[in-house]
């Protein structure tokens, strides 16, 4: 073997490694470049998987949504429960639990309702009462008048209410009412000419109110008693009226 072949055999091995090398690093390579190529689409695709099935997204989603349920599960409540309120006030209201005592004007509206149809004898007697003590009322204060005329008229109708009324009262028994408060408004802070008018002028409207529910109930009460009771009284009240309507004349 000559020294030509020895280094040619020596060579060859050494070369056939390299090109080894070189093709194995080529390969390698492509790989990589072939991975980093489909790495982003895998990445792209993972916000859409993330909202689609992550907890944390659902959970968020739950959350709004108890919440929302929530706050109209309240407001709902609390509007029932307002409503409900509302309802069990005019409940108690319309059973009389809760209901204000009557006035004066209450009870004068009612008068002009029973001046005519049927009309039971405790109505009667209670708007016989109620009424009767506001003209007293009204009296007392108008009987400190300076005009003859207006004191001889307050001191009759003090005089014959007090007696009405105590007839009133017998005839009721235990159905008999305490007089509710009259509503002397009309004649509240003022004096002299002023107060005689506003006095008398009261007298007029309310006898003539009180005429028609006697008449009516003379007529038309409930029990036998309470007709004669409203008829006795009627000459009373009709005389007080025409007392009050001369006067009132003298003061125009």
């Amino acid at each position: 073997m000559t020294i030509t072949q020895r280094t040619t055999f020596r060579i060859a091995p050494l070369a056939t490694a390299l090109l080894l090398a070189t093709t194995l690093a080529a390969c390698a390579k492509h790989e990589n470049e072939n991975t980093a190529a489909t790495a982003p689409a895998a990445t792209s695709t993972a916000p859409y998987a993330s909202a689609a099935t992550q907890p944390g997204g659902a959970t968020a989603t739950t959350s709004d949504n108890t919440a929302m349920a929530n706050t109209s599960g309240t407001s709902a409540g609390t509007t029932m429960g307002n409503t409900a309120a509302g309802t069990t006030t005019g409940s108690m209201s319309s059973s009389g639990g809760a209901t204000p005592a009557t006035t004066s004007a209450d009870a004068s509206a009612m008068a002009n309702e029973m001046s005519s149809g049927p009309i039971t004898d405790t109505d009667f007697y209670r708007e016989a009462i109620n009424g009767g003590q506001k003209e007293i009322d009204a009296s007392r204060l108008a009987e400190k008048s300076s005009n003859a005329e207006v004191k001889a008229l307050a001191k009759a109708v003090i005089a014959d209410h007090s007696a009405l009324d105590d007839k009133v009262k017998a005839a009721a028994g235990a159905h008999a009412s305490a007089p509710t408060s009259p509503d002397l408004s009309s004649l509240t802070g003022k004096t002299g000419k002023d107060l005689d008018k506003a006095y008398v002028d009261m007298l007029v409207s309310d006898h003539q109110k009180d005429i028609s529910m006697f008449e009516n109930a003379s007529r038309n009460a409930s029990t036998d008693k309470a007709k004669q009771l409203a008829t006795a009284a009627l000459p009373k009240l009709h005389k007080h009226l025409d007392m009050a309507q001369k006067v009132q004349s003298s003061l125009q």
